[in-house]
């Protein structure tokens, strides 16, 4: 019976390496697959008195109950509760996944299928950029054969360029690390992959045109030299400081973008969803909204309060006030105790995925100021697979 479970987990990062970034309702069959081995190795844990939840893993199964209790005390403004609760699946899912991963990595996958999980990511990853580069310059995507998402921005496979600027702005980091600390990873994939690869996603982040993508990866960089070498980090920071400043001067383009007419309106409308986030906070400060329920009551807190750009209607583009909004300062509280301790936990992790966590998490919690990336379903499923695989993983020093 376990080895169907290893093979279930074993299929369910197949599917996760694949999907990422070429298609989320194609990585929605990670969870079919793995919640049934994630249970069922949840509860051997738990009957052998195995089980134990770090910090930012407690946070995570905190952050699920809060949903669940601010959507409850909000059923006379929530229109369809029952999906709301449902949407935090992802959380406990994450969790489960953790004793799945465990036990499959030490008692299945072996480095040939390490090798073969990482080159599958790295090719699906890299394909989907290719092909969002394609269609940004001939107006026609080829491997979704339609036209381009976007006039003048890349968009990968993903059907908003916003989620895909931000998604692959994590990737970028993820894999600037790893080409810095190549040596390390040398056993699984090769210099030559690693550095075509970030330079494909590094391509993908510039063309996306997303500032708060642009500026989390930007930031992340130093942190990848932090303990490597005090010395290194200062100096990326210097280097990094001299690059923008010529980036800037050199090209109009992406003084455009964070100048522009178009993108100082953007600037204003974030702003409005700040402030309506905000109020909402005020009217509910215990428990918000509800989970997910901001978006919807926008329009009406907008007028309520007389806050400009009434018309803008969305999510708080701000994973922390999103969740101050929707889930009150208990959630937003469980929110930053769970970026906090997971920060902490990857900075002391003397393993291979400590190194590469943590510089990701920077640049997660830097964009995350300006995008609502801890509710796309696109980037959760990447950034909740890396939790549960961190922490089925992490080494202790």
């Amino acid at each position: 019976m376990e080895t169907i479970f290893y093979r279930m987990t074993w299929w369910s990062l197949i599917v996760l390496a694949i999907g990422t970034y070429t298609s989320v309702s194609f990585s929605a069959l990670s969870h079919i697959l793995i919640i049934i081995p994630g249970g069922y190795f949840t509860y051997k844990a738990i009957k052998e008195k195995r089980f134990h939840l770090d910090l930012s893993s407690l946070a995570l199964l905190l952050l699920f109950v809060v949903i669940i209790v601010s959507v409850i005390l909000n059923l006379d403004i929530v229109a369809k509760p029952i999906k709301n609760i449902f949407k935090g699946k992802y959380f406990i899912i994450a969790l489960l996944s953790i004793f799945a991963f465990r036990e499959t990595f030490k008692n299945y996958i072996d480095d040939r299928k390490i090798k073969i999980v990482l080159k599958l990511f790295l090719f699906a990853s890299a394909l989907a950029t290719l092909s969002g580069i394609i269609a940004l310059y001939t107006g026609f995507n080829p491997i979704k054969f339609k036209t381009a998402c976007h006039e003048s921005r890349a968009c990968g496979l993903f059907g908003m360029y916003m989620t895909y600027g931000y998604g692959v702005g994590f990737l970028a980091t993820i894999l600037s690390a790893m080409v810095v600390y190549r040596d390390k990873f040398k056993h699984w994939i090769s210099q030559e992959w690693l550095i075509i690869s970030c330079t494909i996603a590094v391509a993908g982040l510039f063309l996306s045109y997303a500032r708060g993508a642009w500026i989390g990866y930007a930031i992340s960089l130093p942190f990848i030299f932090l303990r490597q070498s005090k010395k290194k980090f200062f100096a990326s920071i210097t280097i990094g400081i001299l690059a923008v400043a010529i980036l800037f001067g050199a090209s109009q383009k992406v003084r455009e973008t964070f100048f522009s007419k178009n993108r100082s309106e953007s600037t204003t409308v974030r702003l409005s969803f700040y402030k309506t986030a905000w109020y909402a906070f005020k009217e509910r400060p215990l428990f918000g909204l509800g989970y997910k329920n901001f978006e919807p009551n926008v329009a009406n807190i907008k007028a309520k309060y007389k806050i400009d750009r009434p018309h803008n209607i969305g999510h708080a583009h701000n994973n922390f006030l999103e969740h101050l909004a929707s889930t009150g300062i208990i959630g937003f509280i469980i929110v930053m105790l769970f970026h906090l301790a997971w920060l902490k936990e990857s900075y002391f992790d003397p393993g291979l995925f400590g190194i590469i966590v943590f510089p990701f998490l920077i640049g997660f919690i830097v964009s995350g100021t300006v995008q609502y990336t801890f509710g796309d379903g696109e980037n959760l499923f990447f950034v909740l697979g890396l939790f549960s695989l961190h922490k089925s993983l992490k080494r202790h020093g």
